[in-house]
């Protein structure tokens, strides 16, 4: 077992920029010894104020640093900021009208930081073996046409696959802001809430009647709303390929390339060497690039009732694109669709501001399922959830905060990714290890597409009981076609247990 702490990540995260293993705080001497610093005085603060301080200047250093290495436009930076103060100044106001609230100061910080300690961490290594597949092709075929030469003769081939490498130095900075700013537009969320608490008080003051604090969109900000959606339903994907379905390009790669079970493990420099003239010729004369630009409906749609419902997660990133500039600015020009000249986009650019809007938005998206963790969508969404219980709330009714509802344990076991949750803490009132762990069934079987998952994923998340009153051990097991829920190693009928109707049983997972 890997007990996670604060201590433990933040240890992780200042091995790493010793090691300059942090792509955007590479050679910016500046930013990378005030975010240490600040870590550091993180991990050693005692007091709440205080470490509520170091936190806010610490978001700030990470989101300059992260997205001014994407680009350099730093535009709306300063209002961005502002809004993040007012930000934590009206979580003060949320944890008075909800009290089993919990921090998103904090969690924003913890999500990135527990994010880049389970995905660099070698023993969890696995989890993650498909983030780079399209870019590791992309990356071995650049490496064959530079040994044949042929990049100098196909500049916009050699153009394209260099964007498209570019992507992979970009996917420090892609995480860190995704991570950091996936919830700003909590507050929205909260209104109602508010509007509650405030009328039980008014009442005892002979106050019946008064108007609720409430909200709407005027029409001229309806249209931009809507090409807001429209951008976020954009699937840009740039591929290199065989010229008028030419077999010469895949039979000649299938010389070069290293394939084991359909997965890309290398270069052949064997075959390189052996290529002939003819046969480099071909490879040349029947490659190109190609650019496209698909949409997806039913994505406009679930965003737009993710907008209606002012979902967070939609409106974090909507937050962004009005404030900064630089996710205005992408170069992106064409006049049809499916003819599009890769030298009209800075698609690594234009792909990691996207990245960034989509995997906000899709955190809160009840559409949004997960397959595997091979993009940063899926793993941004996936340590969210690893995160929920370590936040600080007041949910104990002495009006005291809370610095963390459970432990957690993460390890490996025979290629199974174990999440354990311990909850010993008897001095917190009412805490239930069945009702969290009953939330989290929920929760995975509507977010992990069962049916569809990779092969190397596979989890199994427990709720442990240590309390005089709960003892029990709850445990989720999700595999591809594969569901099961067991307490103390009883197994229950999945359904019935979680008393839902869109779920199945641990026989009906496996025939789907």
């Amino acid at each position: 077992m890997s007990i996670v702490n604060e201590t433990i990540v933040l240890d992780f995260y200042l091995k790493e920029i010793d090691e300059d293993n942090i792509s955007f705080l590479k050679g910016k001497d500046y930013f990378k010894s005030n975010v240490k610093e600040s870590i550091i005085n993180l991990r050693s603060a005692q007091n709440l104020s205080e470490k509520i301080e170091i936190s806010k200047a610490l978001w700030k250093l990470l989101f300059e640093s992260a997205m001014s290495y994407i680009d350099p436009d730093k535009r709306g930076y300063d209002e961005l900021f502002h809004y993040f103060d007012e930000y934590v100044e009206f979580e003060e106001l949320i944890f008075a009208s909800d009290s089993f609230y919990r921090d998103h100061t904090f969690h924003c910080l913890w999500v990135y930081f527990l994010g880049e300690y389970v995905m660099k961490s070698k023993e969890y290594g696995f989890l993650f073996k498909n983030v780079y597949k399209n870019e590791n092709m992309f990356k071995s075929i650049l490496e064959v046409f530079k040994k044949t030469g042929i990049n100098e003769k196909v500049e916009k081939l050699d153009y394209a696959l260099r964007e498209i490498l570019k992507t992979e130095l970009y996917q420090d900075s892609i995480y860190c802001i995704s991570a950091l700013t996936h919830d700003l537009g909590y507050p929205l969320k909260k209104i109602n809430k508010i509007n509650k608490s405030i009328r039980t008080i008014l009442p005892y003051f002979s106050i019946n009647n008064f108007n609720e604090f409430n909200f709407q969109y005027d029409n001229i900000q309806k249209s931009n709303i809507d090409s807001f959606i429209e951008i976020l339903t954009d699937d840009i994907t740039v591929n290199a390929r065989s010229k008028d379905n030419s077999n010469d390009f895949g039979e000649i790669m299938s010389k070069v390339l290293k394939l084991e079970n359909d997965n890309l493990i290398g270069i052949n420099e064997e075959g390189i060497k052996n290529l002939n003239k003819d046969e480099i010729s071909k490879l040349e004369n029947s490659s190109e690039v190609i650019v496209k630009l698909k949409k997806s409906r039913s994505k406009y749609i679930s965003y737009c009732n993710d907008f209606e419902e002012y979902q967070h997660g939609i409106m974090s990133a909507f937050l962004l694109t009005r404030v900064l500039k630089a996710f205005t600015n992408s170069r992106f020009t064409y006049g049809n669709k499916s003819d599009i000249d890769i030298y009209d986009i800075d698609f690594a650019d234009a792909s990691a501001k996207m990245k960034i809007l989509t995997s906000i938005t899709s955190h809160t998206n009840s559409n949004y399922r997960i397959d595997d963790l091979a993009n940063n969508e899926a793993i941004l969404t996936f340590i969210d959830e690893l995160e929920e219980f370590s936040r600080i709330s007041r949910a104990n009714q002495n009006r005291q905060y809370v610095a963390e509802f459970c432990r957690t344990d993460l390890s490996e076991e025979d290629g199974v990714f174990n999440i354990d949750f311990i909850f010993d803490n008897e001095e917190l009132d009412n805490l239930d290890p069945e009702r969290a762990f009953k939330g989290r069934c929920k929760r995975f079987l509507t977010l992990f597409h069962i049916t569809e998952l990779s092969e190397n994923l596979k989890l199994r998340l427990r709720c442990i009981g240590k309390l005089s009153y709960d003892s029990n051990v709850y445990t989720l097991e999700i595999a591809r076609k594969f569901a099961k829920i067991t307490i103390n190693g009883e197994e229950k009928n999945i359904p019935q247990y979680l008393k839902g109707r869109q779920f199945y049983s641990r026989d009906e997972y496996a025939n789907l």
